[in-house]
């Protein structure tokens, strides 16, 4: 990663922890980090202090990290200790720069391995919740030269997007969030079209229509996760009925998730279910993870608009482009749907035509603000 200077590492905390995480006087700062972000830290540690509020930071060595995976250590790294739950139960603001740092090493890891480090997870976010904790994940972590070549994206670029999305005033998102929440919130059926092939129609289901902008508000923390925003972020999501889908989805964006990247995918639905699904490079992960998944699998799952102008090539952020739609099939209870199989996959075009009842909403990837 390359190192910000001190001013521009001081403006991303400013922006993160007083408009995303309403930082207050006095409150208590955890701030989470690997030693590549360790630049960016000092930022907020300055901000904070700036603020009036106490940091304190928590340092996860990297190659200690590892070393304890090799020896067998999994188990240990995801159960924190009682010091730590007590720092965490006198947190008022989180801040967590994600790792491990290497994601080609993590990539490579069994599926018993990762639930071991993972273990903590329910527990933190119910602590997190009693404790009324106000979180953000930064992605800028994720930013390193490393992981720019696994995820085959220019390190250059990737930085640049990352930080000036990260830098956005989370407001400036508001009035398109709520405009497309309304319109899925009373509409009945959606449909994608784009020249690439894409012409899919799915049915909404009247459920909840939920919004991330990178801002922690009152209304979000009382979701399942809603304690925690990822900075940064803009979009739209809905589960959808799960008994009806007709069409194609063709994905004209990469899809990054923890086992790999999926490329050139293709989702093809008849009577409400996934019938076939190709990709042109990297299914593998996708179809053995499908293979294995139980009843539901096929069904369609949710549906996500992006709202970030910046965001375009960035890894694990694709669904936040601006009028990118994102389609996925199988497990979406976490969104409001009855669907709860162990299998979760989607594809996501960018530059799509999106209408609601046959209203558009977006058109060559613009949200429309008619």
């Amino acid at each position: 990663m390359t190192a910000p200077s001190p001013a521009v590492a001081d403006r991303l905390a400013r922006n993160v922890l007083r408009r995303c995480l309403h930082l207050r006087p006095k409150e208590n700062v955890t701030i989470e980090t690997y030693p590549s972000s360790l630049p960016w830290v000092a930022g907020f540690v300055r901000e904070a202090r700036r603020a009036g509020a106490r940091p304190l930071v928590h340092l996860e060595d990297e190659a200690s990290y590892w070393t304890a995976v090799e020896e067998g250590r999994a188990a240990l790294l995801g159960a924190p200790g009682k010091h730590e739950w007590a720092a965490l139960e006198n947190t008022d603001v989180y801040v967590y720069f994600w790792g491990p740092e290497d994601l080609a090493r993590r990539s490579q890891l069994s599926e018993s391995t990762m639930e071991k480090l993972t273990a903590f997870n329910s527990r933190w976010y119910e602590v997190a919740r009693k404790a009324g904790v106000r979180g953000a994940r930064m992605s800028i972590a994720r930013v390193t030269e490393a992981n720019a070549r696994y995820s085959g994206v220019p390190f250059a670029a990737w930085q640049r997007e990352v930080l000036s999305a990260s830098l956005r005033d989370p407001a400036t998102l508001r009035a398109d969030a709520e405009r497309m929440r309304r319109a899925f919130a009373r509409g009945r059926s959606v449909r994608i079209t784009h020249p690439n092939g894409t012409d899919l129609t799915l049915a909404l289901a009247g459920r909840r229509v939920m919004s991330a902008t990178s801002e922690v508000t009152p209304k979000g923390r009382k979701t399942a996760f809603g304690v925690l925003s990822t900075v940064p972020d803009g979009s739209v999501y809905t589960s959808v009925d799960e008994g009806t889908a007709e069409g194609t989805l063709v994905a004209n964006r990469f899809t990054h998730t923890p086992r790999g990247r999926y490329e050139g995918g293709r989702f093809e639905f008849s009577n409400g279910r996934l019938r076939s699904f190709s990709f042109a490079k990297g299914g593998a992960g996708f179809s053995r993870s499908y293979r294995q998944a139980g009843a539901g699998r096929d069904r369609p799952s949710f549906l996500e608009v992006g709202l970030v102008p910046e965001i375009r090539i960035s890894p694990s952020l694709e669904e936040a482009e601006r009028g990118a739609a994102t389609v996925g099939v199988g497990q979406n209870a976490m969104f409001g749907g009855k669907t709860k199989v162990d299998f979760l996959g989607y594809l996501t075009v960018g530059g799509a035509e999106l209408s609601v009842d046959g209203r558009p909403l977006v058109r060559g990837g613009r949200v429309l603000r008619g």
